[in-house]
């Protein structure tokens, strides 16, 4: 498990160090440095195995001179991380001259071997699912590559439940007492957080698989016809349940389209998956996840080491910097910040006439 990132000089992360759990939330404002501090995470874990770069298996990101932090005098971008092993990794994107070079450093020199196997992306030791994933189709592509993703839009994760779907999944991922398979724990948790099963087929004489829903006692429903937030749900349910053990999640807005409702149990998954020896890295703008994974830790069905909340933000000279949001009783926010998930008291207070100005004059 990741124990400490550090990024310097890429975009807005000019030198952002952030503290790691097994359930690490980033929020924030826009263009604050949540998606910088993910992409310098990935940035490491693509550059493993061969040489990559930016731009690889999960970044598509440009030049090195478009990415450099400009309030930097430096000319290159680090980013590297310390886990609970005691390895180290940083890795340098430079140019030497007009030729672009990768250097990483291991600390202990002899971990680079161990480093590359925990963090294989082939064998999905490291997976991302980003906020462009695919929304509702009528049919789905399969994968034809030899090694199985679920694809960093989640393009291929309904011809992998479709392949993968009979097979039992390790016991601490199971909830429920009927069907230890992965399809059969996939329905469970889409059936507790959107009342929704998922069935798919080959398309025969294809490529392709299809797809449909069962709702109430109404089966075989087409993805179109079920509500775009299932789709971009299954993607992320389908990821989790079959990721390795001891392996890296990462997740763009796990609420996108969900009613309120549903984003309250994404955070009882999440922790679920959490829980049973993977690591997760969101990045969210829902008050609802937000406010889900307080009412866990306040509660106590959630445990505040394991939920690692992260405000992002701009200090005075424009670079991210990161905070740990203290959760205290009744969920309490101990550290309170502007922007920090405010806009709810600053509306009510709007509705309930204070701080409202009339004619210049302030009324309470």
């Amino acid at each position: 498990m990741i124990k400490k990132i550090n990024i310097q000089n890429m975009k807005s992360a000019k030198n952002t160090a952030m503290e790691c759990s097994a359930l690490n939330v980033l929020i924030g404002t826009n263009s604050s440095g949540k998606s910088s501090i993910l992409q310098g995470l990935l940035f490491v874990g693509q550059n493993f195995g061969n040489a990559v770069g930016l731009n690889g298996r999960f970044l598509s990101m440009g030049t090195l001179e478009e990415n450099r932090c400009v309030y930097s005098s430096e000319k290159n971008i680090r980013a590297g991380f310390e886990d609970s092993k005691g390895h180290m990794v940083q890795m340098m994107l430079f140019k030497e001259g007009d030729v672009l070079k990768l250097r990483r450093d291991y600390k202990p020199s002899e971990t680079a071997d161990i480093m590359s196997e925990d963090y294989d992306v082939v064998q999905r030791k490291i997976q991302y699912l980003s906020c462009h994933r695919l929304g509702a189709k009528e049919v789905y592509e399969k994968n034809m590559a030899l090694e199985d993703a679920i694809g960093i839009n989640g393009e291929y994760a309904i011809d992998y439940l479709n392949k993968k779907g009979p097979d039992p999944i390790e016991d601490r991922l199971c909830k429920g007492n009927i069907d230890f398979t992965l399809l059969g724990q996939v329905n469970w948790w889409l059936h507790y957080i959107a009342g929704v099963q998922i069935s798919t087929e080959d398309v025969p004489g294809t490529n392709l698989v299809r797809a449909s829903y069962s709702m109430y006692d109404i089966p075989e429903i087409k993805p179109e016809n079920i509500g775009s937030g299932i789709s971009y749900l299954v993607s992320m349910v389908i990821m989790c349940l079959s990721a390795p053990e001891d392996s890296l999640l990462v997740i763009e807005n796990p609420e996108i389209h969900l009613h309120p409702s549903a984003q309250s149990k994404v955070c009882e998954f999440l922790y679920f998956i959490a829980e049973t020896g993977r690591q997760i890295f969101v990045e969210t703008h829902s008050d609802h996840i937000f406010n889900g994974f307080r009412a866990g830790i306040a509660t106590g069905e959630m445990d505040r080491e394991t939920v690692n909340i992260q405000f992002v933000s701009l200090n005075e000279e424009h670079v991210t910097e990161a905070m740990r949001v203290q959760i205290g009783s009744m969920g309490k926010v101990e550290n309170q910040r502007k922007d920090l998930f405010d806009q709810f008291d600053l509306d009510l207070n709007k509705m309930l006439g204070l701080r409202r100005r009339k004619s210049g004059v302030h009324t309470e």
